[in-house]
């Protein structure tokens, strides 16, 4: 009983720490799309144009990661792919999907919500340097969804040089490569340039909630929940269990593992709406998962944040 109860309080202490402030926030920009009118497309543009790269630089130019873990970041997350894809790939056969719905279904699988969802998550649980670890993995996998994700929502409507455009035209990755060329070179940036970027960059936590409060607003709830469903539990439940077996492949420990299992653990990424609407692969699907996703992975966060 005692037992039973000290694990009730750790669960409801990281709850309350962590998940609480993360729904408030979520639940005030709900609650804003509901009686105000919000541009979506231009706040979306505005943060991964503006604040994503800010805070990115910034990070990078003075980030503690050392060069060997910087490449298992990496190489987690592009390892990821293949073993979550697996797995969506069989569920869509078994569930019969037409080739629209699966698309949906393996883009809402395979891309979790890193930014917009796992940024402030790692804030609150863990502090800026889970940050910096979320940032390169969030990165990594953002090249594979503006490559990997367009032929997924396309279906065969674009060329490799189309999503190459995609995904070099990606800000953050430009913002990455030149926070790290300053770190290498050991470039001063003065402080009354870097702290204006700085100050950019750290609101990107709270207004990324916002957004996706406003974009749950919007979600049409209406159909078949049993894909989504599916769904839900491969992206919240069967990629967290293969996110620890291979953290422990890549012998990643302490900060590092936490981070790379969480992020990979979070709900459906919200870019995939976006992706969908523009092809036209099933957008209504792709936003019931993101909004069970969500709504689970309050709870399947909660007990991650506990037991790794």
């Amino acid at each position: 009983m005692a037992y039973n109860a000290r694990l009730v309080d750790t669960f409801l202490a990281i709850f309350v720490r962590v998940i609480v402030p993360v729904m408030v926030t979520v639940g005030v920009g709900y609650l804003a799309a509901r009686f105000l009118v919000f541009d979506l497309k231009m706040l979306a543009r505005l943060g991964l144009y503006v604040l994503v790269p800010c805070l990115t630089f910034t990070a990078m130019a003075r980030t503690t990661l050392a060069a060997g873990e910087f490449g298992l970041i990496v190489a987690f997350a592009l390892l990821s792919m293949p073993l979550v894809g697996g797995v969506s790939a069989v569920a869509a056969r078994l569930l019969k999907l037409p080739p629209a719905e699966a698309g949906a279904f393996h883009i809402s699988v395979l891309f979790s919500n890193a930014v917009n969802f796992g940024f402030p998550v790692l804030l609150l649980a863990y502090g800026p340097a889970a940050l910096e670890r979320g940032i390169v993995y969030a990165m990594t996998v953002q090249i594979v969804m503006q490559s990997l994700g367009v032929y997924l929502a396309a279906r065969g409507r674009a060329d490799i040089r189309t999503a190459l455009k995609r995904t070099w035209s990606m800000p953050g990755l430009h913002a990455m490569i030149a926070g790290l060329a300053v770190k290498a070179l050991a470039i001063r940036v003065p402080d009354p340039l870097f702290e204006p970027l700085k100050l950019v960059g750290d609101s990107l936590v709270p207004f990324l909630l916002l957004v996706m409060g406003m974009q749950l607003a919007a979600v049409d709830l209406k159909g078949s929940w049993r894909a989504a469903s599916v769904a839900a539990v491969l992206r919240l439940v069967v990629a967290a269990g293969l996110s620890v077996g291979l953290a422990r492949a890549l012998g990643l420990t302490g900060l590092t593992r936490q981070t790379m299992i969480l992020e990979n653990s979070m709900p459906s990424a919200i870019l995939g709406v976006a992706l969908a609407q523009e092809f036209d692969t099933a957008p209504a699907l792709i936003t019931k998962i993101i909004f069970l996703t969500t709504l689970a992975g309050l709870f399947t966060l909660t007990v991650l944040l506990a037991i790794v």
